[in-house]
């Protein structure tokens, strides 16, 4: 199966960590598709498969002061999640007014690298990730609702790029 079919649920994962902000995908090639905000926060990013890695995806964004790089390793994800509840307030309150919601995919530590550089004066597929940029992939704060859409994006990539089948 060509990356190209995954793109879209990759660029959803990776986009994911950035919030809720509506996107759409301005193009798309065989190993890479570019995403951009619409509304009042205008970010674009440039999503492309890490060279000669299968389901290693990277992506970067031009800020000013330089440009912001991250790396979602797929490979490292094990297949498996969970949406967790953490919940405060009065009990006969409603759910949706005192929970929060966050949803951790299961994988080895860095599976998920962000990291800001001065500009991209290095290979893509040797990115200089410290230890503390990277961690577990996961997204907090949202309303329960919003994370259907990121565990369909990971079962459909999931077929292609490994995890307990």
């Amino acid at each position: 199966m060509p990356t190209a079919v995954i793109l879209p649920d990759v660029a959803l994962l990776i986009h994911g960590p950035a919030g809720e902000y509506s996107y759409k995908l301005m193009s798309t090639a065989d190993d890479s598709v570019t995403l951009e905000e619409f509304g009042d926060r205008r970010m674009r990013f440039e999503i492309r498969q890490a060279p000669d890695k299968k389901c290693v995806f990277v992506s970067t964004r031009e800020e000013g002061d330089g440009v912001d790089v991250a790396q979602l390793d797929l490979t490292k994800f094990d297949g498996t999640y969970q949406l967790w509840e953490a919940c405060r307030g009065p009990a006969s309150a409603p759910p949706e007014n005192r929970c929060t919601y966050s949803l951790h995919f299961s994988s080895q530590k860095q599976a998920f690298c962000y990291s800001r550089f001065q500009k991209l004066d290095f290979d893509l597929s040797k990115i200089p990730f410290s230890d503390e940029a990277c961690h577990s992939y996961a997204l907090g704060a949202r309303e329960k609702k919003f994370y259907i859409k990121y565990i369909d994006a990971y079962e459909r990539i999931k077929e292609q790029c490994g995890g307990s089948q």
